[in-house]
């Protein structure tokens, strides 16, 4: 009976076969797709560029912060973290650091971003606009992860052309940082000359996103690359752009920037997009308090549950930004950065970080707070400092 059916099964292939011109059914398998199957029309495109992000977020959900405020002295080791950052805080990254000193995951998302501008030019779509937002934001990530390795590593491999195979040089030599510098500039140009007025998602570049990066690349070459009159011209430039976009504002409450029933408010210009069941991270989780850590009694910890994390805290807010968080008691971003509370009874004292907590439910945490990479506050302090290098200062006062 089975040999009857599988006999069955193989004539009735055969005769769709021959009647849909599938021949031999010779099925590309799902290991062996190449360039000739994989770019073919728009969904692959579309599917390319949210591949692309995924990889983007990836790379910098931990390298944003270990390459800024890690070391901006805004941090120090946490309850459980005795001096497994200390090179990031004190600036004293050597070989044997793990921590924000890898460069294969930015290049990863470079090499996604580099194939989607060898092939989507010759997908053929129904609209031309999503064609040129794919090819903007490939420019735009293409962009800013360049600039973020000419920050920190200075010299570096340029690479403009796609791997698909290991066929190719892996391991290409560095260029002179001056060159990525250039190209960081042409692929912010090329994303604003593709990019639609339309685009109005801050989860992938839209035109303001694109010109604050300009902005920003711009401020960074007027501080530590002589760049000069032109360059600081070129970022208030950016900025004025980004004024015009009407989408954009500062929110009524510091709190409502991070919170997660609030997510892509007014404020958020580009953001790094975290949700339960799609995709958790970010670095919270060594901010909060571990649950093996609280010497309380049960009622303090049910009190203090959603503080808690299975993670260990490794990092916390440094003195220095404790004391200016508590400086000013009207300062309303103090009760939305940081925790402190002293258990009386045991005598002990607790602190954390409360930003990109995420959220507590059935006995567990889920770390679905976004992180933003530009906000419109930025903007405001970005102009704040042009204006405060011009001599300006009423007017950077005002900015600021």
């Amino acid at each position: 009976m089975k040999n009857r059916l599988i006999k069955l099964v193989l004539l009735v292939a055969a005769s769709a076969g021959s009647a849909s011109c599938l021949g031999d059914m010779d099925i590309i398998q799902k290991s062996k797709i190449t360039t000739s199957n994989m770019w073919i029309d728009e969904g692959d495109a579309k599917g390319a560029l949210y591949g692309m992000y995924h990889q983007f977020r990836a790379t910098f959900q931990t390298a944003m912060i270990y390459w800024g405020d890690y070391r901006a002295g805004t941090f120090t080791n946490g309850a459980g973290g005795s001096g497994s950052a200390d090179k990031m805080f004190n600036n004293a990254l050597d070989s044997s650091e793990t921590k924000g000193t890898n460069w294969g995951s930015s290049y990863t998302t470079i090499n996604n971003a580099n194939l989607i501008l060898r092939h989507v030019p010759e997908i053929p779509f129904s609209d031309e606009n999503l064609k040129n937002l794919i090819l903007a934001n490939a420019h735009f990530v293409r962009a800013y992860t360049y600039y973020n390795i000419a920050r920190v590593w200075g010299d570096a491999p340029l690479l403009l052309e796609g791997f698909e195979s290991s066929d190719s040089d892996l391991q290409p030599a560095r260029s002179n940082a001056a060159l990525i510098y250039g190209q960081v500039a042409r692929d912010i140009e090329d994303a604003l000359r593709l990019m639609p007025a339309s685009a109005a998602d801050c989860t992938i570049a839209t035109r303001s996103a694109v010109q604050m990066l300009k902005a920003d690349y711009n401020l960074w070459l007027y501080q530590t690359r002589e760049g000069g009159d032109e360059a600081l011209t070129a970022a208030d430039e950016a900025l004025t752009e980004v004024f015009k976009d009407s989408r954009l504002d500062l929110v009524g409450s510091y709190a409502d920037i991070f919170d997660i029933t609030k997510k892509n408010n007014a404020e958020i210009i580009l953001t790094l997009h975290f949700g339960q069941g799609e995709y958790e991270g970010g670095y919270a989780s060594t901010y909060l308090i571990p649950q093996t850590r609280f010497h309380s009694a049960s009622e303090h910890i049910e009190t203090h549950v959603k503080l808690m994390t299975s993670d260990d805290q490794r990092f916390i807010f440094s003195p220095s930004l404790v004391e200016l968080l508590y400086k000013d008691e009207r300062d309303t971003r103090t009760p939305v950065s940081y925790g402190d509370w002293t258990d009386e009874e045991e005598g002990y004292r607790y602190t954390w970080v409360n930003k990109f907590a995420g959220k507590w439910a059935d006995n567990k945490r889920y770390f679905i707070s976004d992180l933003p990479l530009y906000r419109y506050a930025e903007a405001l302090l970005f102009k704040a400092e042009i204006e405060n290098e011009r001599g300006n200062t009423p007017a950077a006062l005002t900015y600021l």
